[in-house]
């Protein structure tokens, strides 16, 4: 059963990139004789034009990370693993594969800007300003939580902290020999990839010293100011395309592995309409999964990041929905890998990572060099999220307050990494008298605020379609989807007698905040469009 559902995934995800990918391509008018932004713009910091190639690496490590891992993997242990994937699967296609590719071809068209300032400019300031706000307060609070997540996974596993500098030592090495040394280029990938594994290895035999958290948060506030300021190319591209490396070893060993060794899943295909860890099926199997069929935060990745790389538009195909498409049979991976590993346990990395070397040993690696391989892979993609983030937080305030240059490179970015600073070491108090990060306390609500940022990338989408009179129903279904399920989900959480004040209050400020949003785009989509171009094409 296992090797069925890994080939019928694996078939209709090619059959979705070759025909689905190019309707899409055909409907948003991908033209290579309009130049990109990063052709128009190049500043050798963030405009930057990228081979796919290399670009493919530097999206997937931002938009993936643990994400398609823990999310399947939850919602497969909460619902049976028949609901999970059919939502990853058809999702990513459907849904995520439409919000991610139409999220960097609205970018394209907005001279690489964000989602939020292509929203602006379609149905004006006001309903910008607060989609600002809902999105950079998102934006921030994942830079905490991962901040927060990331030094203790150094304090509790000190390996960790070793391959991971040693990564960022081999990505700035494999950046100037790019630029600098004129090898082959299969023989520099090959070179670096092998130095890059060997950080595992590093961090397995030496570890870092026992120190304490309040170190190691400074020590990744340094190193995130300072990778939201360098050329992109000089260490997050070079960083994360190494990276990625270790996803793509994951699931090629892990893929030959089932179809060795085969199988059966040991866990219901399906428990039933409501669990006590997550509530009822729907809304909050949608808000589960999230990365592993539609996130939100890919939005912001594709819109700040990624559209700014791109050096012709028909690459947008390859990274933006390739890249989502290939998340979704990582997150089918990490469902079979629960399946075999008997339940989730206590934690989701932990049972990804027993499965995966159940997978592995079919191909002669012994389990326990299998576990720590796969732990560690996945613990340090957490780096990945936090830089990415931190360049994006830099990328909306200098759109919506209209700063550039280095001063504002500089001065924006030490602003977002001293606030998140000061947010992380803030302590809350629970009604039943426990003392926690305050990041904690909003965690319930975490999904539904990353699924409600999905919702608004799928109405801007259908906005920009509309104003352009081409036909948006295949990007209005997934909006309608993804609409209701983050609204639902707040809503339900806006009553929910297990959630503290401070959570509940939360839920209806978010619920506030997205029918503002959504009803002014819906108004717009309701009225006849002028004949006037209501964007601003590259020049």
């Amino acid at each position: 059963m296992l090797i069925a559902v890994l080939l019928l995934t694996v078939l209709a995800l090619l059959l979705a990139y070759r025909f689905y990918g190019r309707f899409l391509e055909r409907r948003l008018e991908v033209d290579d004789a309009r130049p990109t932004p990063a052709v128009v713009e190049n500043d050798g910091v963030d405009y930057v034009p990228t081979s796919p190639f290399v670009l493919f690496g530097h999206h997937f490590s931002s938009i993936a990370g643990a994400g398609p891992i823990v999310g399947p993997i939850v919602a497969a242990s909460a619902f049976g693993w028949g609901p999970a994937w059919l939502w990853v699967f058809l999702g990513a296609i459907f849904v995520g594969g439409v919000h991610d590719f139409g999220s960097t071809i609205v970018s394209l068209r907005h001279r690489g800007r964000s989602i939020i300032e292509a929203f602006r400019e379609l149905v004006g300031p006001r309903a910008g300003r607060v989609m600002f706000a809902f999105v950079f307060l998102a934006m921030i609070y994942v830079i905490v939580v991962f901040l927060d997540l990331t030094a203790s996974a150094f304090v509790a596993t000190p390996g960790v902290a070793t391959a991971s500098g040693w990564f960022i030592l081999v990505a700035l090495a494999f950046g100037l020999a790019v630029r600098l040394v004129r090898w082959p280029h299969w023989v520099t990938v090959t070179v670096f990839v092998a130095l890059t594994y060997l950080g595992l290895a590093l961090g397995y035999f030496f570890p870092a010293p026992a120190l304490s958290k309040e170190f190691w948060i400074c020590v990744i506030l340094i190193y995130c100011f300072i990778a939201a300021v360098v050329p992109v190319n000089v260490l997050l591209q070079p960083r994360d395309f190494l990276s990625a490396t270790f996803l793509y070893a994951i699931m090629v060993l892990g893929l030959i592995g089932v179809l060795v060794r085969g199988g059966e899943f040991t866990m219901p295909v399906y428990k039933g309409f409501e669990s006590e860890s997550l509530g009822l099926l729907v809304p909050f199997l949608f808000i589960t999964v999230a990365c592993g069929a539609c996130s939100g935060f890919h939005s912001m990745v594709c819109s700040g990041t990624t559209s700014k790389q791109l050096r012709r538009e028909t690459d947008a195909r390859k990274v933006a929905y390739g890249g989502m498409l290939v998340e979704a049979l990582l997150a089918t991976f990490a469902i079979a890998c629960v399946a075999v590993a008997g339940g989730m346990g206590d934690n989701a990395v932990t049972a990804f990572s027993r499965g995966a070397a159940i997978f592995f040993s079919a191909l002669g690696i012994p389990s326990e060099v299998g576990v720590i391989f796969a732990s560690l892979a996945v613990s340090t993609f957490l780096l990945t999220t936090l830089d990415t983030c931190t360049r994006l937080g830099r990328f909306l305030v200098e759109e919506f307050t209209g700063f550039s240059g280095p001063a504002s490179r500089y001065g924006v970015t030490l602003a977002v990494v001293v606030a998140c600073g000061f947010l992380v070491v803030q302590k809350y108090t629970s009604m039943q008298g426990v003392v926690m990060p305050a990041w904690q306390a909003l965690w319930p609500l975490f999904g539904a605020t990353n699924q409600m940022l999905a919702a608004l990338a799928l109405v801007t989408l259908a906005v920009f379609l509309r104003s352009r009179r081409i036909p948006f129903l295949f990007a209005a279904v997934p909006a309608v989807i993804m609409v209701a399920m983050p609204m639902a989900a707040l809503a339900i959480m806006a009553v929910d007698p297990k959630l503290d004040f401070l959570q509940r209050g939360a839920s209806v400020l978010q619920l506030v905040l997205g029918t503002v949003i959504i009803g002014s785009a819906i108004r717009h989509l309701a009225v006849t469009w002028s004949d006037r171009p209501s964007v601003i094409e590259p020049s």
